[in-house]
């Protein structure tokens, strides 16, 4: 005979089964993006409720000197310190002790697993939210926002990371440049090489004609299309980027492989049930929290459009 303690395991066991099963979801098509997509955002997990961080200003090129001569000696500097929060996630849901006794036509599963699908899909729009909105609000800590035409360097001046035009081969030209010519906080050139392009659905399959077909694309001249066979440019996509998520159809952005949009993770999901017993009206309460949160430290490695 099962004791109270025994029914209650099977009862979590069998909430958790269905639960994880929709969480962990792969998405199973090419170019398909997510919160935990590494290309798009750097995954660092930590043991607290705040990450501090700064921003390193390099030391500039090596100088020629003389024989003798005595080594000059470069100076590096650290500032624009930032400090990130760390989000707290969680929702609950309540399950009849009759509901989940007889499961009429799976009518508990199904609920269990759209309350799993939108966790998952609560860390995919906040996470792009930091690309939704890299134009306005989502800032880096030089104080200006993630793509910007005047982003201050620690060594003096300023750097933009904004290109213009809608997403072509022309333009995608001009990203390219703006990477392979982008400079550091010291102002030198750090000539980063393009590995990602991220666009809203409304831009996909325009992305990956300009980038994955033999020849260029909407051209009537057989030229080489150098987006495939220079650069191998992987294209994602979101819906939380476009027009259905109060984003944008026409934004799209180019990145190199050590750009800085990141992913911060505290505590992975976790789920917890309270059983009938404790409740006034025979209802099992099954709950859910994740703690995470999204920021951009730094300009490098990200060029982006708003398509216009």
């Amino acid at each position: 005979m099962l004791l109270a303690s025994n029914n209650f395991a099977v009862v979590q066991t069998e909430l958790d089964d269905v639960f994880y099963q929709a969480f962990t979801y792969d998405a199973g098509t090419p170019g398909i993006a997510t919160a935990t997509t590494g290309a798009l955002f750097k995954q660092m997990n930590i043991d607290r409720a705040a990450y501090i961080g700064e921003i390193n200003k390099p030391v500039g090129f090596w100088p020629k000197i003389g024989e003798i001569q005595q080594v000059p000696q470069g100076t590096p500097q650290v500032t624009n310190k930032y400090t990130i929060l760390v989000g707290d996630y969680a929702n609950s849901m309540p399950i009849s002790k009759d509901l989940f006794d007889d499961n009429m036509h799976q009518v508990w599963s199904q609920n269990v697993r759209e309350f799993a699908r939108k966790a998952r899909l609560t860390q995919d729009s906040n996470a792009f939210g930091l690309y939704r909105n890299a134009f306005t609000t989502t800032l880096t800590a030089d104080g200006v926002s993630a793509i910007n035409a005047a982003h201050p360097l620690i060594g003096g001046g300023t750097t933009s990371n904004v290109v213009s035009g809608a997403l072509s081969n022309l333009t995608l030209n001009s990203a390219t440049i703006a990477l392979r010519t982008q400079v550091d906080q010291a102002g030198n050139v750090i000539g980063g090489t393009p590995a990602y392009l991220l666009v809203p659905p409304e831009l996909f399959m325009k992305a990956i004609q300009e980038t994955e077909s033999a020849l260029v694309a909407d051209d009537a001249n057989n030229a080489l299309n150098v987006w495939r066979s220079a650069y191998g440019i992987k294209v994602y996509s979101s819906p939380y980027l476009g027009l259905a998520a109060g984003g944008s159809a026409t934004a799209w952005f180019l990145m190199t492989e050590f750009h800085s949009f990141s992913r911060l993770i505290r505590q992975g999901i976790e789920t917890a049930l309270t059983p009938w017993q404790n409740s006034t009206n025979r209802t099992y309460n099954y709950q859910g929290n994740f703690r995470e949160s999204y920021f951009v430290p730094d300009y490098s490695g990200v060029v982006g459009s708003t398509g216009v």
